[in-house]
């Protein structure tokens, strides 16, 4: 089995992983949360392979000023939502391969699907496994905050049957910091620092996030924004 979680990480960095992690979804609650988005099928898989794709600085560091601007916002939209997409489904088909030649159950999720087209909600949130195998914690912007990149990452998921060794769930270093919140141009957060035992909602209004979005659409042609991508000190 080291050799296999060996093959795998060498697999998705080799395909363009910035880090990749294994989480144990049989925690409290993860299974749970699994199922109430994609269904007790999904939740039935007892690991799960997460990895990152590390965007580039120069789309993402002009956004707190530029996101409202033709090229910067669909260059930016080019590059994280179909250039790293297509990467990131690369990867986990590059590491689902490595599983099923080994004669596991391995099923690779879409870098971007939703199920759900009123919430935004996909299979299952891909910052779960990612948080659980210890790639990073969820700030208060609601994205996955990695230490080497904080949230400048898009993320993949291959779940699996195959008993890997898993990571341990990753400590917030938000610490007192509000930046993301304070600088959200449609002040869709709370403020509220993550807690699994509460909704989504409690720490982000996702439809005024939506809306804004849908806004600034009409003066770009996309709808993108990543302020609260750029101005993380722990991406800069």
């Amino acid at each position: 089995m080291e050799q296999l979680q060996e093959r795998i990480v060498e697999a998705a960095i080799l395909t363009g992983a910035a880090d990749v992690g294994i989480a144990d979804l049989t925690t409290v609650g993860a299974g749970d949360l699994i199922a109430r988005q994609g269904g007790r099928w999904l939740a039935g898989f007892p690991r799960a392979v997460s990895f990152t794709y590390r965007l580039q600085d120069a789309l993402v560091d002009p956004l707190p000023e530029a996101h409202q601007q033709t090229v910067p916002a669909r260059l930016y939209d080019r590059h994280v939502y179909r250039g790293a997409n297509d990467t990131l489904d690369d990867i986990a088909h590059a590491v689902a391969t490595e599983l099923q030649g080994a004669g596991y159950k391995a099923l690779p999720l879409p870098a971007s699907m939703y199920i759900d087209e009123e919430d935004l909600l996909g299979p299952l949130p891909h910052k779960l496994p990612a948080h659980l195998a210890g790639l990073g914690w969820i700030g208060r912007s609601c994205l996955l905050i990695t230490r080497r990149h904080g949230p400048r990452v898009r993320l993949g998921t291959v779940l699996t049957d195959a008993a890997l060794s898993a990571g341990e769930p990753g400590k917030n270093f938000c610490g007192s910091c509000e930046d993301c919140v304070e600088a959200c141009p449609a002040g869709a957060f709370t403020g509220r620092p993550f807690d699994p035992d509460e909704a989504v909602e409690e720490r982000m209004d996702v439809r005024a996030c939506r809306g804004y979005r849908q806004g600034v659409k009409k003066q770009t042609g996309v709808m993108t924004c990543g302020v609260c991508v750029a101005v993380c000190p722990h991406g800069r």
